[in-house]
């Protein structure tokens, strides 16, 4: 009884550790910004091809082809901040959504009119299932894991530890007080936009090893990093961990002890109560 209820939490972990990559871009956007970036899934996928093609085309390991994935989205999101959301933040507060959602469509079907909607897979990439303490790991599941724990780690250390970190911590808690003493505002919103995209990028590059590609394949990550996100708080980096494992924690229960249909309607459940109880997520702050 106790190995299988290890079980389940380890496999609750190993996909919550996949929620937690597809939500640590998103919580630092909508943390600085005060936006929601509903295209982040696409964005994911456009790197899931880029990692794909590196590895069919030229052998790139998908861990490997971090190295390229991780610039260049970090150049696509300083693209869309400095042309697109620059200007459309002082706008309307839909405009941002609109765009996203114009950005959406024009994603898929870029990647459907290049690529075809054929489900792709990376054909030859090994992974391997072993036993830890009798519970049953799988490698690819495991990096995912380590791979979210050091992201998060890293982005803490970024944002408490040196000067741009706490000049995004500034931005992020008052706009007006952060340009009064001193702090440029438009270049961390630039600098805070293209890190959140290329993060998406590496979660796009180590997901690709364990799931199926096709066009569509962001819209269920976008989901599930918005719960995520306001699960755990905007701009709250541990808590985008947290919820992320939680999360899959909830589903792994659920798919197991009732209908692994049911397991998407629990976590929807669990977001609801959280939200009803603190709207403004577990580790957020009450305006």
């Amino acid at each position: 009884m106790q190995e299988l209820l290890g079980q389940i939490i380890v496999q609750g972990l190993l996909v919550g550790g996949i929620y937690t990559l597809a939500a640590a871009g998103l919580t630092l956007i909508a943390g600085v910004m005060k936006i929601i970036n509903i295209a982040h899934g696409e964005l994911m996928m456009l790197a899931m091809y880029t990692t794909y093609f590196l590895y069919t085309l030229f052998g790139l390991d998908p861990l490997l082809s971090v190295a390229v994935t991780l610039p260049l989205f970090f150049a696509i999101g300083c693209f869309l901040q400095m042309f697109c959301i620059e200007r459309l933040i002082k706008g309307p507060p839909m405009s941002v959504i609109i765009f996203a959602a114009g950005l959406i469509f024009f994603a898929q079907n870029l990647a459907a009119t290049l690529w075809t909607q054929d489900f792709r897979v990376l054909r030859g990439y090994a992974t391997t299932t072993f036993e830890l303490f009798g519970l049953r790991l799988t490698s690819t599941r495991l990096a995912i894991l380590a791979s979210a724990v050091i992201v998060i780690v890293l982005l803490y250390l970024l944002l408490s530890k040196t000067k741009v970190g706490r000049a995004i911590r500034a931005t992020s808690q008052n706009v007006e007080a952060a340009q009064l003493m001193g702090v440029n505002v438009k270049l961390i919103r630039l600098l805070s936009f293209g890190l959140g995209v290329a993060l998406a990028g590496l979660a796009g590059s180590l997901l690709i090893s364990i799931y199926y590609l096709y066009p569509a394949v962001g819209t269920p990550f976008s989901v599930i990093a918005l719960i995520i996100v306001f699960l755990g708080g905007a701009g709250s980096v541990f808590g985008a961990l947290l919820g992320g494992l939680a999360l899959g924690i909830v589903e792994a229960f659920t798919g197991f002890y009732l209908a692994l249909e049911l397991k998407d309607i629990a976590a929807y459940i669990a977001f609801i109560i959280i939200l009803l109880v603190r709207p403004w997520g577990l580790f957020g702050v009450k305006e």
